[in-house]
């Protein structure tokens, strides 16, 4: 459904309209206006999630995800510190050389992530965790980024460049975490594995070869634990390549 301006200002809408782009007003020249200006929303449930976006389209499924991952998160005594910032572009991410649907940058404390109609666009098939990509894993992987930025914030450990691996572990798990039961399960019972187990060594490399393995082997290890807080901790305080589970 489509709100009138005035229905946008209105305080008990899901969002808050705060900038308005005046080109569309007729107010300025359309030379002197980059097409690049976003509209700047928040959530209305989850204080603190600022997103910037080229229109309202995407501010649902953000504060969707944002909503699921802090809860999924809370569960584990993580919680966001400060701000957490979305930006929501219409335009390929290229990370480190390859296509992303979405990254979190530590220096700027800030997310960037694709609108749905782009990432869909963008590949002939996109697909996350061997699936078609569709809303429910767009919500998911916007999670996936929320948590990195969580991570962070409670993080203690400053040369964050060597725990890569703590970070994804948490990421993928909150991203099958925050989605729906019968979805999960799919997933979980496509791979045919079971947790992490003592002994073993949780690894960006293991992921490379296999992310719905690393994804479901996380879920499974952290949310089977009786006390997860103490491998909570090793994650937040992790300095090296790999973790060995205890």
């Amino acid at each position: 459904m489509r709100l009138s301006l005035s229905k946008l200002l209105q305080p008990e809408n899901r969002f808050k309209l705060y900038i308005i782009f005046i080109l569309s007003l007729g107010l300025v020249p359309a030379y002197f206006v980059s097409p690049a200006v976003a509209i700047q929303f928040s959530c209305e449930e989850t204080p603190g999630v600022l997103i910037s976006a080229p229109n309202g389209k995407m501010v649902d499924h953000v504060c969707n995800a944002a909503d699921r991952a802090i809860s999924f998160l809370g569960k584990y005594k993580l919680k966001p510190k400060r701000a957490i910032s979305i930006e929501i572009i219409e335009e390929v991410i290229n990370q480190d050389g390859y296509k992303a649907f979405g990254r979190y940058d530590r220096q700027s404390d800030r997310i960037q992530m694709m609108s749905l109609p782009t990432l869909l666009q963008s590949s002939k098939s996109p697909r996350m965790y061997s699936m078609p990509f569709d809303e429910e894993h767009y919500i998911g992987a916007l999670a996936h980024e929320i948590t990195h930025a969580i991570f962070h914030h409670n993080s203690t450990n400053i040369e964050e460049k060597w725990n890569n691996a703590a970070q994804e572990y948490l990421a993928h798990a909150t991203q099958l975490g925050v989605l729906p039961a019968q979805r999960r399960e799919g997933i979980i019972n496509s791979e045919d594995t079971g947790p992490w187990e003592s002994g073993d060594e949780i690894s960006v490399t293991y992921m490379g070869f296999n992310p719905t393995g690393f994804a479901v082997k996380s879920y499974l290890h952290l949310t089977k634990m009786t006390d997860p807080q103490p491998f909570i901790q090793i994650l937040l305080n992790h300095k090296w390549l790999y973790i060995s589970v205890p």
